[in-house]
């Protein structure tokens, strides 16, 4: 049985995310910071919204359900991560509810869901009902397969991905979680079709081909106007060099190979063969099934709305098999497999129809966000709250 943490920090960021999540935007909880390979910090909660079809917006939230909220010292901080991540916004939820705190935000830039709010959203029963996994419900989940196998690889993998939404998002994060979403597809396939590690292994899977997806989408915000095949062409070259341009990658090749050419015996020909080797090799990684898919859906929101889909299915009470996925979730999933030579087959049979595991309880059913309001007040509306009510309508 999977017990809860009872923090209430893990609380109130679970319901933000629930909140944020029914507004229409894509939420991660707990996406570390990392800076030269060492952990700095984490994000209690990142944010991704497609408002427009040429506008993206990320944003992050710190979350600290306190009796002692330190309030301006979480706004200083909040500001500072923002402008270290180049995210678009940030909003500080706290306990404190005093006007000058309020003033403080507007005068930073950031919105700020005080007291008031959050025990708003602590007491709304239909987020309390969410038929959907906690995150710390999953996190625990991986920890105990990794315990099992005495291992870190399945923490490692999880964080890698959810990091590089803020170390890399685009080109570095689509190939960091394309990556991980061929580490957890294997798990699944290793572990004994319908056990519990297989569940833990399908949604991980799910969760990471998610943040693929909403990756392809920030990469193609730029690309809208272009051609399908030169989109097609951006994202094939993403995936094999980590550039949708060749320039800045193809420079430093260059600069390596000249070096060989000046300072190797036989330089000239070592070069050659280096240069002929390096690309044969990256013709090999089959780009194209990710760029064809991707640049078919590129111009529209159906790699956010897909993205969001798989997502869902993640954490869904009652996990989905791959094949009880929606039509777009599944062939998305489906070239994500194709991409790494895993069998959808083999995928498939992980975790048969109507297997059941250790989280397919059933809930209340969800309800609307009526009983939690708005939580922004009037004078402090901004570009985050227009975007949220316009959603809910």
């Amino acid at each position: 049985m999977i017990v809860r943490p009872g923090a209430k920090g893990f609380d109130l960021e679970e319901a933000l995310k629930l909140y944020f999540w029914r507004a229409g935007y894509f939420a991660v909880r707990g996406v570390p910071y990392r800076l030269e390979g060492e952990d700095v910090t984490d994000v209690d909660l990142w944010l991704y919204e497609r408002p427009a079809a040429l506008t993206r917006r990320r944003l992050i939230v710190d979350a600290k359900n306190r009796r002692s909220p330190k309030v301006a010292e979480r706004l200083i901080w909040t500001k500072g991560l923002q402008a270290a991540l180049r995210i678009d916004d940030a909003i500080v939820a706290t306990t404190d509810t005093r006007l000058s705190a309020r003033r403080l935000a507007k005068s930073m830039g950031i919105t700020l869901l005080d007291g008031n709010a959050v025990s708003k959203l602590l007491q709304s029963q239909s987020l309390k009902d969410a038929q959907s996994l906690r995150t710390e419900e999953l996190d625990v989940a991986v920890r105990s397969v990794d315990k099992d196998r005495r291992s870190n690889d399945w923490r490692d993998q999880l964080l890698a991905a959810r990091s590089s939404l803020i170390s890399g998002f685009g080109v570095q994060s689509t190939n960091a979680c394309l990556a991980a979403a061929h580490f957890f597809a294997e798990q699944a396939i290793l572990a004994h079709p319908a056990s519990n590690q297989a569940q833990a292994a399908l949604r991980v899977c799910f969760h990471v081909s998610a943040l693929a997806a909403i990756s392809l989408d920030f990469m193609l915000a730029d690309e809208l106007f272009r051609p399908r095949e030169d989109r097609k062409l951006s994202v094939t070259r993403a995936i094999r060099f980590g550039e949708a341009e060749l320039s800045s990658s193809l420079s430093t090749i260059k600069a390596a190979l000249g070096l060989a050419r000046s300072y190797a015996p036989n330089g000239a020909a070592v070069s050659k063969q280096i240069e002929h080797a390096f690309y044969a090799d990256a013709g090999k990684i089959p780009a194209e099934i990710i760029a064809e898919y991707s640049s078919r859906l590129g111009s529209s929101d159906q790699l956010f709305n897909v993205a969001r889909e798989v997502e869902e299915a993640s954490s869904a009470l009652q996990l989905p098999s791959y094949d009880e996925l929606g039509s777009e979730a599944k062939a998305f999933v489906g070239v994500v497999l194709d991409f790494n030579g895993v069998s959808r087959e083999k995928f498939a049979k992980s975790w048969p129809r109507g297997s059941s595991g250790p989280f397919n309880q059933a809930r209340a059913d969800p309800q609307s966000l009526e009983d939690t309001g708005d939580l922004f007040y009037d004078d402090a509306k901004d570009e985050v709250s227009a975007s949220a009510s316009k959603r809910r309508d």
